[in-house]
C-alpha cells in the first residue's frame, strides 16, 4: 500500500511541474531529443536491420513531450508507425499504423488517436523495432512513472514476446523533459523498466 501511495503522490507532484514547463519550451526539448532519437538510436537501427523500421510512438495529449517531429522524421525516412487506440470499457489499447498526421483524430478524453480505417497490428505478423513510452517522471534507471492506468503495461505483457537475441528484441524507450527527471521512481515487480531515455541532452542506455 505504501508503494501506490508513494507514486499516487509522486504523480501529483509531476502533474504540476509538467503543467509549469511553458510550451514553447516543451516543444524545443522535445524537437531536440527526438534528433537524438533519430541520429543516435534508429538511425544505427536500421543500418544494422538492413531495412526501415517498424515503430510504435505515442500522439502527445496536452501538457505531454509532443512527438510531431519525430513522426515526420520517421515518415521521411520511409519507417512504420503504429500508435494506441485506448478502449476504456476494458483499460486496454489497441496499435494502428498511421502514414501521416491526417490519420489522427481525437479519441477517448480527447487524447488523439487513429482513425477508425488505420489498420490494426497484428503481433503475430508484425515485429516492432522500439516503441516510445509516454510518462510523467523518469529517473535514469529505467523506472517510469505513468499515470496509474497499467495500459503500457497490460499491453506489452499481452503482446510482446522478446526473442532469443537481445539484437532483435523491441526497444523501450522515452522522451523526457529536463524537468521529469527524478533520483528514483518507485518501481513494482509488474512496472516495465525502459531500455533507454531521452532528453534534449542525449541519450542514457540502462
Amino acid at each position: 500500500m505504501q508503494m501506490k501511495e508513494n507514486k499516487q503522490e509522486l504523480r501529483q507532484q509531476m502533474l504540476a511541474v509538467r503543467a509549469a514547463v511553458s510550451k514553447a519550451s516543451r516543444a524545443e526539448q522535445a524537437e531536440v531529443a527526438s534528433r537524438w532519437i533519430e541520429q543516435g538510436l534508429l538511425a544505427p537501427m536500421r543500418q544494422r536491420k538492413g531495412r526501415n523500421l517498424h515503430l510504435a510512438m505515442y500522439l502527445a495529449f496536452r501538457d505531454e513531450a509532443p512527438t510531431t517531429s519525430l513522426l515526420q522524421m520517421c515518415w521521411s525516412r520511409g519507417d512504420r508507425i503504429w500508435v494506441p487506440r485506448v478502449h476504456r470499457a476494458t483499460s486496454t489499447f489497441t496499435l494502428h499504423e498511421i502514414a501521416s498526421m491526417k490519420d489522427i483524430v481525437s479519441g477517448s478524453w480527447g487524447i488523439p488517436e487513429p482513425k477508425e480505417h488505420c489498420p490494426i497490428w497484428q503481433p503475430e505478423q508484425q515485429d516492432l523495432d522500439f516503441m516510445l513510452l509516454p510518462g510523467l517522471a523518469f529517473d535514469r534507471n529505467g523506472g517510469r512513472l505513468g499515470f496509474g492506468g497499467g495500459y503500457y503495461d497490460r499491453f506489452l505483457e499481452h503482446n510482446i514476446v522478446h526473442p532469443p537475441s537481445v539484437n532483435d528484441r523491441m526497444i523501450l524507450g522515452s522522451l523526457a523533459l529536463k524537468e521529469q527527471i527524478v533520483p528514483r521512481i518507485p518501481m513494482e515487480e509488474h512496472d516495465v523498466k525502459l531500455d533507454v531515455l531521452i532528453t534534449a541532452s542525449g541519450l542514457t542506455y540502462i
